[in-house]
């Protein structure tokens, strides 16, 4: 493949977000990682979602970054996962200019075993009510507001929320 790069364009970084939900303790709960403690990563020590970096090598395109993402940072693999939307500015990331897209997933806690990778420190499952009030990395309290913003929408006049049950369950 030849690659034509114009020489006067800047590129952003380029990233995907992902907000994993799933009902724990019958509560709908989200996925955040902690950040590393290193001195070259921004946000030392502070939760955020789980995502990074595209590569252009390795990923056809947003939805198999979202994915590589996902296995990497939580060793987890979506049953279901949508793009939510794209947010991007010069104050997003103080690395440089950065474009991010966010997705959201759902998944059953049973059928989950998290195994915490990549830059990741540790990963933990926080109560929707908790993490809306936590200060997360970069931008990402707006960005998991959007993200349950859509869950809601959707949850309305879709049958998305199977993706939270286990195989089995009963109707109240």
């Amino acid at each position: 493949m030849h690659k034509y790069i114009l020489p006067e364009i800047i590129r952003p970084l380029v990233t995907v977000d992902i907000a994993i939900f799933t009902v724990k303790n019958q509560k709908l709960q989200v996925l955040l990682v902690k950040r590393p403690n290193k001195a070259d990563e921004p946000f030392v020590n502070q939760w955020a979602l789980p995502g990074g970096f595209l590569h252009v090598e390795l990923d056809g395109d947003l939805d198999s970054c979202a994915l590589r993402k996902l296995k990497e940072k939580t060793n987890v693999k979506a049953p279901y996962l949508e793009q939510v939307g794209a947010y991007g500015n010069r104050s997003r990331d103080p690395r440089d200019w950065s474009v991010t897209h966010v997705y959201f997933s759902l998944l059953n806690a049973e059928d989950i075993t998290l195994q915490k990778g990549g830059n990741a420190s540790e990963l933990a499952w926080f109560p929707i009510e908790e993490a809306i009030k936590l200060v997360l990395a970069f931008d990402h309290s707006k960005l998991l507001n959007a993200a349950i913003e859509r869950l809601h929408a959707k949850v309305e006049y879709t049958s998305l929320p199977v993706y939270l049950l286990p195989t089995e369950f009963t109707l109240p």
